[in-house]
């Protein structure tokens, strides 16, 4: 990851919280947990790619770590999340270090993403662009979740979701075809 890549990210990141309408960084730090993880998070995966900044690294961890108890959030280094993450509310948010997301994940409280170990589902989840993920909701095994997909409150996600889908219930059922945009904020629900 380049520098600029690093804050072209950190940037999408903090464009999605609201309360910030001169867009700045230290007050949306400030303000927002869900941001201050997520900085935090970006710089971890930044260093990481800098060797000769070996010490860094350890010194942003020691922070990682620290901003992860006190947020409540669990969300390793190397899992992959594009651009665009929201985390409006923390706590209780739980992640497998092979976790893939694309831009504008949207990822509520309480939310676990787990892997399976063995079986036809082993694996960890893959999840598309402009997804939201609802409190409570649990996506376990190799599940894919397509583009604009809407993961309803305390859902348990165990089988693909195609693009568009609203899913609820548990295990989770498709019950729309509308999507998520709604759900979302920032420029997903703007594109529609």
């Amino acid at each position: 990851m380049t520098f600029s890549e690093f804050k072209y990210t950190l940037r999408s990141d903090m464009l999605r919280y609201p309360r910030n309408p001169r867009r700045k960084f230290v007050r949306a730090y400030f303000i927002h947990p869900g941001f201050r993880f997520t900085f935090w998070y970006r710089l971890c995966q930044f260093l990481l790619t800098r060797p000769t900044l070996k010490l860094f690294l350890k010194l942003a961890r020691l922070k990682y770590l620290r901003v992860q108890l006190l947020t409540g959030i669990q969300i390793p280094i190397l899992a992959d999340i594009d651009a665009g993450l929201y985390i409006p509310h923390p706590g209780g948010i739980v992640v497998n270090p092979g976790f893939y997301a694309g831009r504008g994940l949207y990822l509520s409280h309480n939310v676990t993403v787990g892997k399976v170990h063995s079986g036809e589902r082993a694996g960890v989840p893959k999840v598309g662009e402009d997804v939201y993920i609802g409190p409570g909701a649990v996506l376990l095994g190799n599940v894919k979740i397509g583009d604009n997909v809407a993961v309803g409150a305390n859902s348990v996600v165990i089988h693909d979701l195609a693009d568009d889908s609203f899913a609820v219930g548990a295990p989770a059922k498709v019950v729309s075809t509308e999507g998520g945009a709604l759900l979302l904020l920032g420029e997903a629900a703007l594109r529609k």
